[in-house]
């Protein structure tokens, strides 16, 4: 018998393979255009949380800023009535009994902790965005220490020294006139300057949020 020769149809195979390469790479394209997608939405959403999260901040501040300004106002208020040594004005005790208020900002920080904690930040491409949120969440840092810093001299200063010559209920002395006392003026004066720098660092974080969100709007834009 003889051998039955077969005939390789070479265009019928290269056609093949091609439709082969064609469909590996249409998957692959279809996979990169979904991973991509699916960073995109996840951005998005960082950017919505990063949003919400900054306006929420920036509320809690602004109430606490408010509240240090009218503080303040009580202070500046007694420092003039020290510096004058009029002791028996009729609004004093009042002014004495505004410095144990103290303001205390806690930011929420969920979003920058989970982007960072899943390693997702490199997915923000924007290098001014980048900047803005870091520098905003290492001010957030900064207005707590100083937060930290007034509350301390409040505990190791102004509270031990009530506890010692005020009677809380009215105000009234317990051992001689505390008012007309150089400690006491003291106290109030060192209130004062961390008041201020108190004040300063919220109103610096303010500014930070304001332009972070203004960032995050052009950025979704």
């Amino acid at each position: 018998m003889k051998k039955k020769k077969f005939k390789i149809n070479w265009r019928s195979k290269f056609i093949d393979l091609l439709i082969v390469i064609a469909g590996i790479s249409i998957a692959f394209k279809l996979n990169t255009w979904n991973e991509s997608n699916k960073a995109n939405r996840e951005i998005e959403d960082y950017l919505l949380s990063f949003q919400v999260e900054s306006t929420n901040n920036k509320a809690t501040l602004s109430a606490a800023l408010e509240y240090s300004i009218s503080i303040k106002k009580y202070l500046d208020s007694l420092k003039i009535l020290l510096i004058k040594e009029d002791y028996g004005h009729e609004n004093i005790k009042t002014y004495v009994s505004s410095l144990m208020g103290l303001s205390n900002f806690i930011p929420v920080t969920t979003t920058m902790d989970n982007i960072t904690a899943s390693g997702q930040f490199g997915l923000i491409k924007n290098a001014e965005l980048k900047k803005r949120l870091i520098d905003t969440y290492k001010t957030y840092k900064s207005t707590i220490k100083m937060d930290d810093i007034l509350m301390d001299y409040v505990d190791k200063y102004l509270t031990p020294y009530f506890f010692e010559n005020v009677r809380f209920r009215d105000f009234s002395s317990i051992n001689g006139d505390f008012i007309n006392n150089p400690k006491f003026e003291n106290i109030v004066f060192g209130y004062e300057v961390l008041l201020n720098q108190q004040i300063q660092h919220y109103e610096n974080t303010l500014e930070e949020i304001d332009t972070l969100l203004n960032t995050i709007q052009h950025t979704s834009q």
